[in-house]
């Protein structure tokens, strides 16, 4: 039946959406991933803090994004005078950044309900077909992911720069996120090339939890799918 292979298209998405956020939240907002690169990038020295201080700093930063901080008071010690690690401008453009996240998250929540509830209906519904079903709606799905993934990662790796202007158009309504490293603290302890390990970070992340998931799939598809499932013209 079409529904059913529309529904099984969408539980495939979903379960890719799900493993976008879990990649995400696994490697973007752990401090550890940041502290690892300050040490060897020796980011502290050349910033005139102690690692304390950024290390404090960026737990801060990524506590306050998953709502796990209410604000962004963080004091620090550069060159021997204490002062607040970030200003106004970088506070309201962390309220953006925290939103984002925050609804990205809503949609991985959503996604994973959705995905017992069309797993569920084709239970109800399919039977010994279920399996099936869900095995060529993430198949269908990867291949778009796929497709995606070519396109964009290819920008990534011939100019991250454009694509990470991009990005912040994208996503934000303002020009918050044009940081100055003369005054703006944020944009030096993160600078560019901690954003493209991270964006290469996450996407590995997403194919160590998907790439088992296509395998399984095609395998079942191709040795496992019951009997009379081709010939109701469903996989078509």
């Amino acid at each position: 039946m079409r529904l059913n292979k529309v529904l099984s298209f969408v539980w495939g998405w979903m379960l890719i959406i799900v493993c976008v956020v879990g990649s995400v939240r696994t490697m973007a907002l752990n401090p550890d991933f940041y502290i690892q690169r300050y040490e060897k990038m020796e980011m502290a020295s050349s910033l005139e803090v102690s690692d304390q201080d950024l290390s404090k700093s960026i737990t801060r930063l990524l506590d306050y994004i998953k709502g796990e901080a209410d604000d962004l008071s963080v004091t620090i010690t550069v060159q021997g005078q204490k002062k607040e690690a970030f200003n106004e401008k970088e506070k309201r453009h962390m309220v953006d950044v925290r939103n984002l996240y925050q609804n990205a998250f809503r949609t991985g929540c959503i996604s994973f309900a959705g995905l017992l509830l069309i797993l569920f209906f084709l239970l109800v519904t399919q039977r010994k077909k279920t399996a099936a079903y869900l095995s060529q709606g993430l198949l269908r799905a990867g291949l778009c992911l796929g497709i995606l993934l070519a396109v964009f990662g290819f920008w990534i790796l011939t100019d991250f720069n454009s694509f990470w202007n991009w990005f912040h158009t994208l996503f934000f309504s303002n020009d918050l996120w044009l940081l100055d490293p003369a005054t703006d603290f944020m944009i030096n302890m993160l600078p560019e090339t901690i954003f493209y390990q991270l964006v290469l970070s996450c996407v590995f992340m997403l194919g160590i939890l998907l790439v088992p998931c296509f395998i399984g799939a095609l395998y079942y598809t191709k040795k496992k799918v019951p009997i009379g499932y081709n010939y109701e013209n469903d996989i078509s």
